[in-house]
């Protein structure tokens, strides 16, 4: 059976995969100015807030697994966060993020 603290990691990481996936999009679309390019950068904006809204509900959980706000994300930094995800970082060197 999948524990809860799994299936938190693994939906973010669907969640981070789908906002590179349409920011990559966007940035290689042939027409950045034109109105499908806006409406997904929209559409980004509306996934950037689902995802940090996710975030910050089970924040405790990601971050002492050493996962971070994803990139675009908007909420600020803390520093409760930066210190978990130092200390899994000290603990499992090998998976230090590149």
């Amino acid at each position: 059976m999948i524990s809860f603290e799994h299936r938190i990691l693994s939906e973010y990481k669907i969640k981070s995969a789908k906002l590179d996936t349409l920011v990559k999009s966007i940035l290689t679309h042939r027409d950045p100015k034109g109105l499908e390019a806006m409406e997904a950068t929209d559409f980004l904006d509306v996934l950037v807030n689902e995802t940090d809204q996710f975030y910050e509900k089970h924040s405790e959980i990601l971050s002492n697994n050493g996962k971070s706000p994803h990139v675009r994300s908007h909420l600020p930094e803390t520093k409760l966060w930066n210190d978990n995800i130092e200390r899994y970082f000290e603990k499992h060197p090998r998976r230090r993020r590149k």
